[in-house]
């Protein structure tokens, strides 16, 4: 009797391989895509604190609504957008950061609130 593998136990072998390779290959670029897209919040989620931390120096009367891309508060930030909104003349006053940007999966945002007192 000869031992060995016949030629059809290697090819549901190889196609078994082959399978769990690429849900091993899916998964791993899920999970790059998953990091890749929690680095741009974090980075986003910054540029809104420093966002906010600055217009907290503000005084009421300067509290303003506008858009501009973060690389003019911030140097080196490109890609990233803040917009800022205010309910003023109410008093307190909302102010909204909102830090948008283009991500994988479409545009993204994060959003940060603070009211201000004119007093």
């Amino acid at each position: 009797m000869k031992r060995g593998f016949t030629l059809a136990e290697v090819l549901v072998t190889l196609v078994i391989i082959t399978f769990g390779m690429a849900a091993l290959l899916m998964a791993l670029s899920s999970a790059l895509g998953v990091s890749g897209n929690v680095e741009e919040e974090e980075t986003a989620m910054d540029i809104a604190n420093a966002a906010m931390e600055r217009l907290r120096g503000t005084s009421y009367t300067g509290l303003q609504n506008y858009t501009v891309d973060a690389g003019t508060l911030f140097s080196g930030m490109t890609g990233y957008t803040v917009t800022v909104t205010t309910t003023k003349p109410a008093d307190p006053a909302r102010v909204n950061v909102t830090v948008s940007w283009l991500g994988k999966g479409g545009t993204s945002h994060v959003d940060l609130t603070w009211l201000a007192a004119d007093y």
